[in-house]
């Protein structure tokens, strides 16, 4: 029953399309680690966190609970530092000196988190392989209680070997969960290359050029990167099972954020003072966070006390005093005023139900889902304590009756309950961000760049006051500004000026024409479905199809290949030629993807 229970809010959140597409087999395991070790300390809490004035402390380090010939034994901060995957408490001995044992809960949780992904993302029959982990975790502990209750049988022997070489179990799971997810990241990547940043396509270093990029303007880019490549990874797992078009929003969401990224990967655009003065609009709007955090801290005050400063053996009087009468009712006084806030939370999360599902990261809807099954919960057990402590059980009575599942829970007192029932207040309130309340944060923002803002958060916002508000620079028509006019100024004046006088040199070099009928300004317009739109800046005189640019176009290699795919499609289904002109002056990186797309015969420079 406790393993069913312990990887049911994966099974539940895998039931959500988004997230199990989003999801890799490593984020699974991990939130298994996570859940069996929120469970397993839930338990040790329950079971000894009454238990400070009796406790003994050992001069190794840690303490006793003598209640047996064999005593359980907490360990220390030493003991607790220098283990892997150590457990709450384990079981003292007088043969061997005190150390923390291996968190079976951990363990056995991260190997049933790897089933469930297994479950979730595996295909076909492999799926049923997903049952393996989670049968295992059961076994064990079917057979950790067989030797609870008969200790002499051959059980006993069995259980303490394989206990031995438990903690290489999360090892194993998290090298068999990450060998499978970089095998559909890399075939995620070659689905999707546009997500990809320019220099990591061009230098074939991702690594190299992720830290670059976040090396700009620290801390701010750092974050810049860590959120951008977070976003990525889920599209990169969700393209990598899901059907076609099902993440289209994301991808282009991603797609523009990248694009934005390469104008921002030189130095010069990072500009300290604007950001901070920028940042300090946008946390204006976010003020309120802080009052409720303020609340939270307050309410969570006695729980700190009585379950954190009030459980060392030197301090165990305040424990008592919280045992007591009047400190009791300052207990449930608070776990009152708990309820309510729980309560105004669980509205509060239920309203934005339908705008956490339209979410484009399931990052976002999980935690959304997570925090609603949380407060719930919270104000499910909350009201029980509060019935039983006010009703003929009484502060010191047991919350629930003898007739329970788990066997800590017959030692579940009503004021624990409360100190545990403030507690989950952390998990219910927001974590930490910016939200953007509007435009006014960064300036006149489109819709579509508001958009990409909110999805990555404070980089966003980051990320488009870099950019510049409006997104300058981010388109590649013939009217970009060069390095020859001296500048790379976004007038408009200058702009078609520049573009005018290209189009103008391409025209008379190919006996062609301008489509437009006014040079520097938008030619004819092609699409390419499921890609989007360029235009034709000058048709050749053999009709061929020239798209005319500078060294600007170097500043958006992404954007820049996109365009020529888009020309080159367009062409075809013409039955004419896909041509690029770029002034002289032009960075190799531009001219080498050009070739690379449209064929070397079909990518010239010239002198305007």
């Amino acid at each position: 029953m406790e393993e069913i229970v312990k990887v049911s809010p994966l099974l539940l959140a895998g039931l959500l399309s988004k997230v199990r597409r989003q999801w890799g087999l490593t984020d699974f395991v991990v939130l298994g680690a996570a859940l069996g070790a929120g469970f397993g300390l839930l338990e040790s809490v329950l079971r000894f966190g009454m238990d400070a004035d009796r406790a003994i402390a050992r001069p190794e380090g840690g303490w006793i609970i003598p209640d047996s010939l064999f005593p359980p034994y907490v360990p220390g901060p030493v003991q607790v530092l220098t283990a892997w995957v150590p457990a709450p408490f384990g079981e003292s001995s007088m043969a061997v000196p005190p150390a923390a044992e291996t968190f079976t809960h951990l363990v056995w949780t991260a190997m049933a988190g790897l089933g469930v992904g297994l479950f979730w993302r595996a295909r076909g029959w492999v799926r049923l392989v997903g049952a393996v982990p989670w049968a295992a975790a059961t076994v064990h502990h079917t057979v950790n209680n067989y030797a609870a209750e008969k200790p002499g049988e051959r059980a006993t022997q069995w259980l303490a070997e394989l206990d031995a070489t438990a903690w290489l179990a999360p090892l194993v799971c998290l090298a068999l969960a990450m060998a499978l997810d970089l095998r559909q990241l890399r075939r995620g990547r070659r689905t999707v290359p546009r997500v990809l940043l320019s220099s990591e396509r061009m230098d074939g270093d991702r690594a190299g050029a992720l830290v670059r990029y976040a090396a700009w303007c620290l801390p701010w880019s750092l974050v810049t990167v860590l959120r951008f490549v977070r976003l990525r990874r889920s599209l990169l797992y969700a393209v990598a099972v899901a059907p076609p078009g099902s993440s289209d929003s994301l991808y282009r969401a991603l797609v523009r954020t990248a694009n934005r990224m390469d104008m921002t990967d030189r130095q010069d655009v990072w500009r300290r003072d604007e950001l901070r003065s920028r940042l300090k609009v946008a946390r204006a709007h976010v003020s309120r966070r802080r009052w409720l955090f303020l609340l939270a801290c307050v309410l969570m005050l006695p729980s700190v006390l009585f379950l954190g400063v009030g459980t060392f053996t030197s301090t165990a009087a305040l424990q008592g005093f919280f045992t007591a009468a009047g400190g009791s009712r300052i207990l449930m006084g608070f776990g009152a005023a708990a309820l309510i806030w729980i309560a105004w939370q669980v509205t509060a999360l239920l309203r934005t139900w339908r705008a956490s599902s339209n979410q484009l990261a399931g990052e976002v809807l999980a935690v959304h889902r997570f925090r609603l099954g949380v407060a719930s919960g919270a104000a499910v057990a909350g009201g029980l304590l509060l019935y039983r402590g006010l009703g003929a059980a009484g502060p010191e009575g047991r919350a629930i009756p003898t007739l329970h599942l788990l066997d800590a829970l017959d030692t579940f007192l009503v004021l624990l309950g409360f100190a545990l029932l403030l507690f989950s207040l952390l998990a219910l309130f927001p974590p930490g961000g910016l939200a953007l309340a509007g435009g006014g944060a960064v300036g006149a923002l489109t819709a579509e760049a508001l958009l990409d803002a909110a999805l990555l958060g404070t980089a966003g916002l980051v990320l488009m006051t870099a950019a510049g508000a409006d997104g300058a620079g981010d388109g590649v028509s013939g009217g970009e500004s060069s390095a020859g006019a001296g500048k790379n100024s976004t007038d408009p004046a200058t702009s078609d000026a520049v573009g005018s006088a290209r189009e103008r040199k391409v025209a008379e070099l190919t006996q062609g024409r301008i489509p437009s009928g006014e040079p520097g300004k938008p030619g004819l317009r092609i699409t390419k479905p499921g890609a989007g739109t360029s235009d034709v800046d000058v048709i050749g005189g053999d009709g061929s199809y020239i798209a005319v640019g500078g060294p600007a176009k170097a500043r958006n290699l992404a954007r820049f290949g996109e365009k020529c795919h888009i020309l080159k499609y367009a062409a075809e289904q013409q039955g004419v030629r896909a041509q690029v002109y770029l002034e002289e002056g032009t960075p190799e990186a531009a001219l080498n993807l050009a070739r690379r797309i449209l064929g070397d015969g079909n990518v010239h420079t010239f002198v305007r």
